[in-house]
């Protein structure tokens, strides 16, 4: 049977570069071979192509000559002698013992322990979920919790209780990073920890990223007259001072007095909005007083 042209077993192009053929050879390894359910002759043959592929005067060699370039070939001063070499490809062929060499220093140099036997022996990161106060948030905590972790290399699973720092200012969703103390391969190495924390919403404050938006209702003189009001934030009470004039979702901005920033110094702010009571039911006095401010407005136009 006729041998395929080694660029199209690789499934590149005859002007691909050594990083095209790099990348095309590992993902055809990959995908073809046979404790992956793929077939042993085409993992066979991708890897002859690139033995011959990746050497610059191999592939010279088989572009000039193609696959005749290991016969004897009048002119072609090879005496019957395979310049392609190097390539054991005979009776008891094992895909397992096969080594790639894809250079740059350090790179992938058994592609069959990387991506195979390598599944068994990676570091597996963890991932948890914790839930704190809204209090902790502001003012960051120190939790302990109990994990089991699995210990592949002992083949049971290891209790460990561990600490875990939480940083003043941390969000909802946010992730708390442990190197190190994740599942144990089958080398002892382990993979990390990962704290995924959600915070239980506080009734008085609403969180937007580092600010805080709160709303405080104020009575409609004071509103028009305006008025001292007392506010209360995350760090204790305030003092907001509403000017005379404010109208219903007026914005005001009080700097600094928002989340701690996770490792900073510095805060958000707090945001605060208005909103303006009017009173249900009045007293005959008072509706009389209204009714004569009304007529008052009209007439100098206060509006």
């Amino acid at each position: 049977m006729d041998k395929r042209d080694y660029y199209q077993v690789l499934g590149i192009s005859k002007g691909a570069t050594q990083d095209e053929i790099k990348k095309a050879f590992r993902k055809k390894a990959i995908e073809l071979h046979p404790d992956r359910g793929g077939s042993e002759a085409k993992f066979k043959e991708a890897n002859e192509a690139y033995e011959v592929l990746k050497d610059t005067n191999k592939r010279q060699t088989y572009d000039q000559f193609g696959h005749s370039a290991g016969a004897d070939q009048a002119g072609g001063g090879y005496g019957g002698g395979n310049p392609f070499g190097g390539f054991q490809g005979g009776q008891g062929f094992d895909p397992n013992e096969i080594r790639f060499d894809f250079g740059g220093g350090g790179g992938i140099n058994d592609i069959f322990d990387l991506f195979f036997r390598g599944q068994q022996n990676r570091t597996r990161d963890v991932e948890i979920a914790i839930t704190i106060d809204f209090v902790d948030a502001i003012k960051g905590a120190t939790k302990e919790i109990s994990l089991r972790i699995a210990d592949h290399k002992s083949g049971g699973r290891k209790q460990e209780d561990v600490k875990i720092k939480i940083p003043a200012g941390i969000d909802n969703g946010q992730a708390i990073k442990l190197e190190g103390k994740g599942e144990i391969n089958q080398q002892g190495m382990r993979g990390d920890l990962y704290i995924r924390v959600q915070v239980r919403p506080d009734s008085r404050f609403e969180r937007d990223g580092n600010n805080i938006i709160s709303k405080i209702s104020i009575d409609m003189v004071d509103a028009a007259l305006g008025v001292d009001y007392s506010v209360e934030t995350i760090g204790g009470k305030t003092t907001l001072k509403i000017p005379a004039g404010t109208q219903p979702n007026k914005v005001f901005k009080l700097s600094g007095k928002g989340m701690p920033i996770v490792n900073s110094e510095r805060h958000g702010d707090h945001i605060v909005i208005t909103e303006i009571l009017i009173p249900a039911k009045l007293t005959g006095k008072q509706k009389e007083l209204l009714e004569e401010f009304n007529k008052s407005s009209k007439k100098h136009k206060f509006w």
